[in-house]
């Protein structure tokens, strides 16, 4: 246990001196030093390096030990007065976070006090300082102003987190492009499955291709369907939410993400479905969009069908049939390509929601 009242282990050193009636420069002239070097150590300008705690254990009968133990624990009481001092500084961007729903849900453990909390959620995030720009910097994320004024920066850095931190808990195969490509054929038929069945499967063929599968409740704007990455050791993670809860919304926003594992290999790069376009990776952004929408629908079955111009229910759950996918699939393209009102065949749409939100 240590005191927050630094103690140079000079003063400690002086009273060792002084009870021996020796002076500065005598023990000094014994250490083979400077007296400028021993007078700075007594005087806490100085550290005790290994060297002079050997030569002090030779002079005064005091084990080396003894004195590197004394200036280690002097370092660390410094170092953690000034670590206090900056919790300080960060309790300003406390509000930035959702603090309870993450005390809610047990992501994190903390005290009423703000310390506390600011504490607890700086060991969640992995990071020294709370400003949410410093974990985006450390996993990679750009986002543009436009995202910043419409979504939490804070709620965003902790939703990331938290996938970051199940996939690590998640043992998987090195990630296989082609593995996963036949993964991604088996998923897409599960898309009729009820979610209980449908996500366990997944897990399980994703972690065969290297890929770390993560469901991750939404947080209060953090404004992501989906996230990718790549992390250490060749394996990827594929987060996901349910923030609209529409079926046909998730769907697309896993391949979206798969399209980008697929696509754009890269070690230090993180994509979230969602967002605002970077204008940076705007183009790596479409080229997910398009490979999502052909894996569901081949190019050439979905302009035959449109052309045909018949909407109606009937020929929806025909047209999916045909091509292997849930009805939702069919009528959330065509709302979203606006060949249909958003109002129309919504008896076909799907929503998934949190078991917890079932409970509230």
């Amino acid at each position: 246990m240590f005191s927050d009242m630094p103690i140079p282990p000079g003063e400690t050193l002086q009273e060792e001196i002084e009870s021996r009636g020796m002076t500065q420069k005598e023990l000094a002239a014994r250490l083979n030093r400077p007296a400028q070097v021993v007078n700075e150590i007594v005087r806490g300008k100085k550290s005790i390096s290994p060297d002079t705690a050997i030569g002090l254990e030779k002079v005064l009968g005091i084990d080396a030990q003894f004195w590197a133990n004394l200036e280690a624990n002097y370092r660390v009481v410094l170092a953690m007065n000034r670590d206090r001092d900056a919790l300080t500084a960060n309790l300003k961007w406390l509000d930035e976070y959702p603090i309870k729903h993450m005390l809610k849900r047990g992501w994190i453990e903390a005290g009423p006090d703000k310390r506390s909390r600011l504490d607890a959620l700086l060991r969640f995030l992995g990071v020294t300082s709370a400003e949410p720009e410093v974990y985006h910097q450390a996993v990679g994320l750009r986002i543009t102003d436009a995202t910043k004024a419409k979504v939490s920066s804070g709620a965003l850095a902790v939703w990331l987190r938290k996938g970051e931190l199940d996939a690590q808990e998640i043992h998987t195969a090195d990630y296989d492009e082609e593995t996963f490509l036949r993964s991604l054929v088996t998923i897409r038929g599960m898309m009729s499955q009820r979610p209980e069945e449908f996500v366990p499967a997944m897990t399980a063929r994703c972690v065969a291709a290297g890929v770390a599968f993560c469901m991750v409740p939404e947080l209060p704007k953090s404004g992501a369907n989906g996230a990718v990455r790549w992390l250490p050791n060749r394996k990827a993670l594929i987060q996901m939410s349910i923030r609209h809860k529409w079926a046909d919304i998730f769907w697309f926003s896993f391949f979206h993400e798969a399209g980008h594992l697929v696509k754009h290999r890269t070690q230090r790069w993180i994509a979230i479905d969602g967002l605002d376009m970077d204008t940076d990776t705007a183009e790596m952004e479409a080229e997910a969009n398009q490979f999502a929408r052909d894996f569901l629908i081949p190019p050439s079955e979905w302009s035959d069908f449109c052309d045909a111009g018949r909407f109606t229910p009937d020929r929806v759950r025909q047209f999916a049939q045909s091509v292997g996918v849930a009805p939702f699939i069919v009528v959330g393209r065509l709302q979203k390509e606006r060949k249909i009102r958003y109002n129309q065949l919504t008896d076909l749409k799907q929503r998934y929601r949190w078991i917890a939100d079932l409970r509230d």
